[in-house]
């Protein structure tokens, strides 16, 4: 074996590192790879989702889903929900950040209450808020005389969707919190005393010194949760169910109707292959954008 290796120009240590990232490239092809491939291809069948038979009907789905005029309502809300979602928890997670990044003495404890809705079941959270929404935050308006809150949020077309980018963000602040805060501790205090020698406080030291510092956190941050607004489900399924009518009804739940509820899974896969497409495109714009800012804050 150590010769043919030498002949081939393998190292040893190349085997070795070949070997220990077998295991995950397996682990990869099997439950990322595979299922990306086969769903790619019932995209192209009549399958019920059901039935062991179906038949390759082509691009047919693909023409379909250009032609439903049905989904524009659910593509928009994605799109309203995902951005909406993407700007509102990375405010608040970073505000969350420079808050608990300072001096204080609970400040673990406060991250970790902050943390605590991340490690909740999304299908508990949107039950929970649900809950919430229609009986004690209801009861509060109609004493507050705020007719926003008094009639259930979750019940009017124009407000439903961003209730749940409320939840969402209630949800998952916490997670980009921690993200942030590990970004602000890796700044050299001695960085901090120079710039306040030199006269910086305030807004001019986080505009200056904190978010260039942070740049790569923000981007990662940003990804991420535009990244998973596209896909959020459960939340939005046990909060609304897509209600009131479909106004808070996202490609995911149109998905999950299609394939589950009407049979029609060769179609509701190609919905999926256009969002996973839709999320790539994005991703790479996303990424191309906040580099270049990233080098034009920092330089």
């Amino acid at each position: 074996m150590k010769p043919k290796a030498r002949k081939l120009g393998i190292s040893r240590d190349s085997l070795y590192y070949a070997g220990m990232t077998l295991p995950a490239v397996l682990l990869f092809a099997v439950f990322m790879l595979y299922p990306v491939i086969g769903g790619i291809y019932y995209s192209l069948t009549d399958w019920n989702g059901v039935d062991q038979g179906y038949h390759f009907i082509g691009l047919q789905n693909y023409v379909t889903f250009f032609h439903d005029f049905y989904v524009l309502i659910p593509l928009k809300n994605s799109f309203v929900f995902a951005f909406a979602l993407t700007i509102f928890q990375n405010i608040v997670s970073l505000l969350l950040a420079l808050a608990f990044n300072q001096q204080l003495k609970s400040k673990n404890v406060l991250r970790t209450l902050i943390f605590i809705p991340v490690l909740l079941s999304s299908l508990m959270v949107g039950y929970l808020w649900n809950y919430l929404f229609t009986e004690p935050v209801a009861r509060l308006g109609h004493f507050l005389h705020l007719d926003m809150i008094g009639n259930n949020v979750l019940g009017s077309p124009q407000l439903a969707l961003y209730a749940a980018v409320f939840v969402n963000v209630w949800k998952m602040a916490g997670w980009n919190m921690i993200i942030y805060i590990a970004a602000l501790q890796g700044i050299s205090r001695e960085i901090f005393e120079a710039a306040e020698l030199d006269g910086a406080t305030g807004w001019k030291k986080f505009r200056h010194i904190m978010f260039p510092l942070i740049a790569p956190a923000f981007t990662v941050n940003m990804v991420l949760t535009l990244e998973r607004g596209f896909k959020e489900f459960d939340l939005l399924f046990s909060l609304t169910q897509g209600g009131p009518g479909n106004s808070t009804e996202i490609i995911s739940l149109t998905i999950y109707r299609e394939s589950f509820e009407y049979f029609r899974a060769g179609y509701g896969t190609t919905m999926g292959v256009i969002l996973f497409l839709i999320i790539v495109v994005l991703t790479i714009i996303q990424l191309r954008f906040l580099r270049k800012r990233e080098e034009d804050v920092i330089y």
